[in-house]
């Protein structure tokens, strides 16, 4: 409890004499090997650095102390203010170190009507819930979003050397906590740096020279429960993802995305909370001169048609071939029905991948090595025209042939006929746009099926919102970041709520 630093490292260098002189004698006998000798070491490195960090905690707390007497005119050597150093003003917390209790010089006011007054309970601005050091909840949190919460609270164990010994519903209720806080604006990279990218990274539109930058939406399921029953059933969730390519390695550049239970009103308030933010500009202007061109990518779904591209009417949009391309397929299977009739199926499918300018998608042949492949800089010759070539070269004629199945061949006619404005794929790959909607088809494998769609997983809604949180910001390269702000969004609204 001393105030003099010389007396607070002279204890400190006696705890560390007492930990390392054991090891050190041990070696010098030659009776441990070197795994022993590294695990005795954490031993005593982690009883160190919990007795170090308690002096630090603890020096904090009689400042913050100091601080306010002198503020209000208090002497604490006169006896007008006294210390109150029993255990029910002391902090104990979790911490990477292990567990922690920590003096928090709380005072007896002077005076008639006299209080107990703890200053330093500000240095720990923790949910009254949440008895973790900030370090602490990162690693839980950065564990969770990968794991398990029971695999979490294992890893946590195994690499602290079991200071960190944290149960799994702990790291849930943390987790959960502090996902659910995340602002959106932090699922996405600053537009500052969205605006460097394009200007330094981007491939340009080789028609206007302007950078590309892409978004999509799309919707998976997960199971959740969906009752007071506690039913889980397979419910959509709606991704939104925003990136651009690099014009020298080709590789997708992620500037961003979100995941939502919300229905298509969402995910339009979604994509106008960006053009407000600056994220996805409706005019494509980033400020500084920097002015790119979106594009959207998305399948045919009727209600994206209708809420989501109206609000980029300056927005080059294309329907993903693949999508296409399905329904082509479902189209040919109903009308020529059986295995007897797979190879007929095959060559309309065959058929419209020509029209519409598709090449045969080939598996890799040998492990690339070297420097990765340049992005092709001269214009590309396309099909004009390829959803009328689709109609007329492909669907018409299988309308025409089919003596079953012509229900679905015209629902895949009215669905191209509908998305004709988007299929013009010549022009698109010309100008050097990606076509394929697979970079958001693709968010879904990391940035929410690895954790979310294991099996025997079922999630409330709270909780699958979370961990999607968490892990779309460490996607947008923002994790060290947020977690080094001076008041973390879940600690300010326990401040607010308390």
């Amino acid at each position: 409890m001393s105030s003099d630093v010389s007396a607070v490292k002279s204890r400190l260098l006696a705890v560390c004499d007492e930990l390392i002189t054991p090891l050190l004698e041990a070696a010098e006998a030659g009776s441990m090997s070197v795994r022993a000798a590294e695990e005795e070491g954490w031993k005593a490195l982690l009883p160190l650095g919990a007795a170090v960090w308690t002096a630090v905690l603890g020096a904090l707390c009689r400042a913050a102390s100091e601080r306010c007497a002198k503020e209000r005119g208090w002497s604490l050597e006169d006896g007008d203010a006294r210390y109150r150093l029993d255990t029910d003003y002391t902090a104990h917390l979790s911490s990477t170190f292990g567990p922690l209790a920590v003096p928090l010089f709380a005072m007896r006011t002077p005076g008639p009507g006299s209080a107990t007054v703890t200053p330093a309970r500000k240095l720990f601005p923790h949910d009254p819930k949440m008895r973790s050091s900030e370090l602490l909840v990162e690693w839980e949190c950065a564990l969770a979003a990968d794991h398990p919460f029971r695999k979490a609270a294992e890893a946590l164990l195994f690499f602290s050397h079991g200071a960190a010994d944290i149960e799994d519903t702990t790291i849930e209720r943390h987790a959960v906590a502090v996902g659910k806080a995340i602002p959106s604006s932090w699922l996405y990279r600053h537009p500052a740096k969205i605006r460097q990218i394009l200007q330094e990274r981007a491939v340009r539109d080789l028609d206007t020279g302007k950078p590309i930058v892409y978004a999509s939406t799309d919707a998976h399921a997960l199971k959740r429960f969906v009752d007071d029953k506690w039913n889980p059933k397979w419910k959509m969730t709606n991704g939104i993802r925003v990136w651009t390519i690099d014009e020298k390695t080709g590789n997708t550049i992620h500037l961003g995305g979100e995941y939502t239970w919300g229905d298509c009103m969402e995910v339009r308030r979604c994509f106008e909370r960006l053009q407000a933010d600056g994220v996805l500009p409706v005019d494509g202007d980033y400020g500084d001169g920097v002015v790119a061109q979106v594009a959207l990518l998305t399948d045919g779904l009727d209600w994206i048609a209708d809420y989501v591209l109206p609000l980029f009417p300056n927005a080059v949009t294309a329907l993903d071939p693949y999508h296409v391309i399905q329904h082509v397929a479902e189209a040919a299977k109903k009308a020529f029905p059986g295995k007897k009739n797979e190879k007929k199926v095959k060559s309309y499918v065959t058929k419209a991948r020509k029209a519409l300018g598709m090449r045969k998608r080939r598996g890799r042949q040998e492990l690339r090595t070297g420097e990765p492949p340049k992005k092709r800089r001269s214009r590309r010759t396309g099909y004009d025209g390829s959803g009328e070539r689709l109609l007329n070269e492909v669907l018409r004629p299988l309308l025409a042939a089919a003596k079953r199945g012509k229900t679905r061949i015209k629902q895949a006619i009215a669905y191209v006929e509908r998305n004709l404005y988007r299929l013009d794929y010549g022009e698109l790959r010309t100008r050097g746009f990606q076509i394929g909607s697979g970079a958001m088809e693709s968010l879904h494998r990391t940035g929410s099926q690895v954790r979310l769609k294991r099996a025997g997983c079922h999630w409330t809604a709270e909780a699958s919102q979370a961990i999607l949180n968490l892990r779309m910001l460490g996607l947008s390269t923002r994790w060290a970041e947020y977690w080094n702000q001076p008041v973390l969004p879940h600690l300010a609204s326990t401040k607010v709520a308390a």
